[in-house]
């Protein structure tokens, strides 16, 4: 896979960004566009991450700080011609990384990554460490979610995780509300 991850520091990124997650949550999913962007795209503490298939951007990521050692990973989108490839776990595995570089606390440095999963992409994040908090389950744009979370330690084996062959090809991410 050619596919390389970077973090967008520009506002065309950001744009790039949006258009693919247009694509996948409003056109495809038919999410409200209103509930697409919201002001946390642009706060300070927020990251977002590209994956590039050459130039051409496929898939995005947001990371949402809450509190120290404590992060939201979100808005988790691959272009529908590029699912099945590994996108959305290089994706995953970026964010984490930024998580760790960011928002760890504490010696030897933890965050808990927290996601809003929607139910379809619930095993892929389970193949990722993700587990659910309360297996509640509520309904945000008309779409399932129940929050899954993983705590990460830098440094440790278990914090990170390898590349798994025959990993799922569900590529899906969160939408609307808080994420």
């Amino acid at each position: 896979m050619s596919v390389r991850t970077t973090l967008v520091t520009t506002r065309a990124q950001l744009e790039e960004a949006w258009a693919v997650r247009f694509a996948v949550f409003v056109d495809e999913q038919r999410v409200p566009a209103e509930l697409e962007v919201d002001d946390l795209d642009e706060a300070p503490t927020t990251s977002h991450v590209l994956a590039l298939d050459g130039d051409a951007v496929v898939g995005t990521g947001r990371l949402l700080l809450d509190a120290p050692g404590h992060v939201h990973l979100g808005r988790l989108a691959v272009l529908r011609e590029h699912r099945g490839r590994g996108v959305g776990a290089l994706l995953v595995r970026a964010l984490e990384d930024l998580a760790l570089e960011r928002h760890a606390v504490g010696a030897p440095g933890a965050v808990e990554v927290v996601l809003s999963a929607q139910e379809a992409a619930m095993g892929f994040y389970r193949a990722l460490g993700y587990a659910p908090v309360s297996g509640e389950r509520y309904l945000d744009a008309g779409i399932w979610h129940q929050d899954m979370a993983r705590t990460l330690t830098a440094g440790s084996p278990s914090g990170r995780h390898a590349e798994r062959p025959g990993s799922p090809s569900a590529e899906a991410g969160d939408v609307g509300g808080p994420t």
